[in-house]
């Protein structure tokens, strides 16, 4: 199997009406420009809001990062809300790492078993007490890519 069709792309309307596409296998270097060409496809057919379920996505590099910031900034250019639903722990604490939780993860969408959808707000921990920052080591690229 060639590597770029480890990702599989499917898409269906929610019983509210809004788009939800179905990302499934790994989203890296070798599917980010297949998965935003199908996703800003479903944008232009569909209207939004539109959700991407990630429940299925088993692999996130930084090129599938950047794929789904792309994603968002079409989306928002069409008027349209983007929402994430069921990204797994590992890519949640990647989008922690990197910044783009405040973009992603507030109003994370969740999907139920049986598909249908329902809202629900990530709630933050209490910071605590304030201490002293310390530096965080720099991330290299090797440890960008995410493995559910």
């Amino acid at each position: 199997m060639a590597h770029a069709e480890l990702i599989e792309l499917s898409h269906s309307i929610s019983p509210a009406g809004e788009p939800v596409v179905q990302l499934r296998g790994d989203l890296d270097y070798a599917s980010a420009e297949v998965a935003v060409s199908y996703v800003t496809g479903v944008i232009d057919r569909h209207g939004g809001p539109l959700t991407a379920d990630l429940s299925a996505l088993t692999f996130c590099d930084a090129r599938g990062l950047a794929a789904l910031v792309r994603m968002a900034r079409y989306a928002e250019r069409a008027g349209c809300p983007f929402r994430l639903a069921s990204p797994s722990a590992s890519l949640v604490r990647i989008m922690r790492i990197t910044g783009l939780h405040d973009r992603f993860l507030t109003g994370l969408a969740l999907v139920r078993s049986d598909s249908a959808l329902a809202s629900a707000t990530l709630r933050r921990p209490h910071p605590g007490p304030i201490t002293p920052a310390r530096s965080a080591p720099k991330a290299s690229r090797a440890c960008m890519g995410v493995r559910k």
